[in-house]
Parts: structure tokens; sequence; C-alpha cells
């Protein structure tokens, strides 16, 4: 049973009257959405099942083009929405490889090191992609970045030296 309502209704409710209004109002709200929401609904089978497809079709489109990182950066995202971390950060890797600036291949590749518990690859990272996202002035990215570091640091505090240590190192 569908209820037509009026798409915008004016009333003028006593205050005696509130209590009445509100059951009134609950009541055509069950009503109007008894039936069963199926339009966003899908099972764990379907999911990874559809996201498999989309491993697939990602792969396809790297070897298509081996050059291309932002084919391995999708590649990444495609394995972390089944939780394959160890494959995501192979196609991150392979993402920077080709381009070692790509701050925001930086930035998943750490949150997959935190995946994995590798707390010096996570904040190594983090902070690469920080210093990244400062070079381009992108202050949105840089706050995130900077929430993000702080929790590694918190995390991971014995990592936090030799993540900085490694850093000095490599400059």
């Amino acid at each position: 049973m569908t209820l037509n309502f009026p798409k915008h209704i004016l009333l003028d409710v006593l205050s005696e009257n509130k209590r009445t209004l509100f059951f009134i109002l609950l009541l055509a709200g069950q009503f109007a959405f008894s039936d069963p929401i199926e339009a966003g609904e899908t099972d764990f089978k379907t999911y990874r099942k559809a996201a498999e497809q989309e491993i697939n079709q990602k792969k396809a489109i790297a070897e298509e083009d081996p050059l291309d990182f932002l084919s391995y950066y999708e590649l990444g995202r495609a394995y972390l929405a089944l939780g394959r971390h160890e494959e995501e950060v192979r196609a991150y890797e392979e993402a920077l490889r080709l381009n070692p600036k790509y701050a925001q291949a930086h930035y998943n590749l750490s949150m997959a090191y935190d995946h994995l518990k590798e707390g010096g690859k996570a904040i190594q990272h983090m902070q690469k992609a920080l210093d990244l996202y400062a070079t381009k002035r992108n202050h949105r990215k840089i706050r995130t970045t900077q929430r993000q570091l702080k929790r590694f640091y918190m995390s991971y505090p014995g990592e936090a030296g030799s993540a900085t240590l490694e850093k000095t190192r490599n400059r």
C-alpha cells in the first residue's frame, strides 16, 4: 500500500494536539516505509563477486598500459575493497615506482601498512604524503594527513623514531 502525500503540508499545531499529531505521523511513516528497502541491499557473495570482477578489470587495464600509474593506484583501491592488503601494497608501490610524487598513493600505501601493522612504513609514507601535500598547498589534505600521522605516532610509539631517522637518511 503506497500513500501519496502532498509535497508540503502546512500545519498549525496547538500544544494539546502535538501528541496526537505525533502518533498520526508515526503511523503514516509505517505505511509509507513498510516495503523492504532493496535498492542498496546486497549480500556478501554478490559484493565479493563484484569486487573480484573489478580487480580483474583493473588488472587488465594495468596490463594494457603498464606505464599508467593511475591504473595501479585504482588496482590497489580494488584490493582494499576485499581487504587484500598485501596485494594492495604491491599495487601502490608499483604506482609510486612510476610516479613517486603521487601523494594520494603514499597516503593509501600508508593506510595499507597500518592495516598490516607495519608502523614504521606507515609513518614513513604518511610523512611523504604530508610533504607532497604541503608542496601543493592542499590544506584539507594536509590536515587529514596530520591527523593520521598523529594517530600513527600514538599507535606505534617505538616506530616513530626509526621512521624519522630513515626519512633523514633518505634526504
